[in-house]
């Protein structure tokens, strides 16, 4: 969530509905009092009052935080419902087998007596990294299903057919200037179409290599809760596997792929969560 200013809390303190049933009462009363030069300017002075003191007071900045907090949420969890219905039934199944076993392990590890704070943290820290790598598995699951899509739509053997056929065309004795420039400026365009499909080819499996390590994280993760106790660890896998997703976005965005609704931005949903309340 990107820091707010003085504006942003006054802004949500206009938007407030007592104020806003005040302030429209207010701007009524001068006019049906038949004296609005009157009401308004003191209408105005006590809203402005209002609007400073609201924005510079610590608890409603907190309020404010946190009903943002819950909207990006709630936007962030749309996302990933509608990256998880656009994935292919296999990339779905292995999604949702990835969750399940992540609840399971999850029910396995909670402490049955009373626990202390330390422990009460470390299990938040824990749920908290797991969500996160699960939406980065997700993400990078759905990146992946669009570059596979990119690459077998693209038809190597045909403009390796016609780039054969231009180069040939080519060593034409009887050749004009203009068509020489024309099949030249095709082979320019043909080698470089292949040339993208290779550096995508490339990229998928980059792309399909990361998928096993963010799998093999989010397990990781979990299992050595059982053993290890280390919010240390837990932060250094977290970072590790997720350090490259961003390098992934900007190489899909070079390529011509359709847009994604990804959401890097954002806080991250709570997929885990989620799947447990559906249980």
């Amino acid at each position: 969530m990107p820091r707010l200013g003085i504006l942003d809390y006054a802004k949500e303190a206009f938007r407030e509905p007592y104020n806003l049933i005040l302030f429209i009462g207010a701007l009524l009363a001068g006019i049906i009092s038949l004296m609005p030069f009157v009401v308004w300017p003191l209408t105005a002075a006590v809203e402005i009052l209002y609007l400073l003191t609201m924005a510079n007071n610590a608890r409603y900045q907190a309020v404010v935080r946190a009903r943002m907090q819950r909207r990006d949420q709630t936007d962030t969890l749309d996302v990933a419902s509608r990256l998880i219905e656009g994935l292919s039934e296999r990339r779905k199944l292995r999604f949702e087998a990835v969750r399940a076993r992540c609840l399971d392990l999850q029910e396995s590890i909670k402490p049955t007596g009373k626990r202390d704070e330390v422990g009460h943290l470390l299990e938040s820290q824990q749920l908290e990294s797991v969500n996160q790598l699960l939406w980065v598995f997700l993400r990078t699951l759905a990146y992946e299903q669009a570059l596979d899509s990119f690459c077998s739509s693209m038809p190597r053997g045909e403009i390796q057919n016609m780039l054969r056929k231009t180069e040939a065309a080519l060593q034409a004795e009887k050749l004009s200037e203009q068509m020489r420039t024309a099949y030249l400026e095709n082979v320019d365009v043909l080698k470089k179409r292949l040339d993208n499909l290779e550096r995508a080819e490339t990229n998928l499996k980059t792309l399909e290599a990361r998928l096993i390590r963010v799998e093999n994280s989010i397990m990781l993760i979990q299992e050595q809760a059982l053993t290890r106790q280390d919010p240390a660890f837990i932060e250094a896998e977290v970072n590790s596997a997720t350090a490259g997703l961003t390098s992934v976005e900007q190489m899909l965005g070079s390529l011509d792929l359709p847009s994604m609704d990804a959401a890097s931005q954002g806080p991250t949903p709570e997929l885990l969560g989620r799947a447990e309340a559906e249980r």
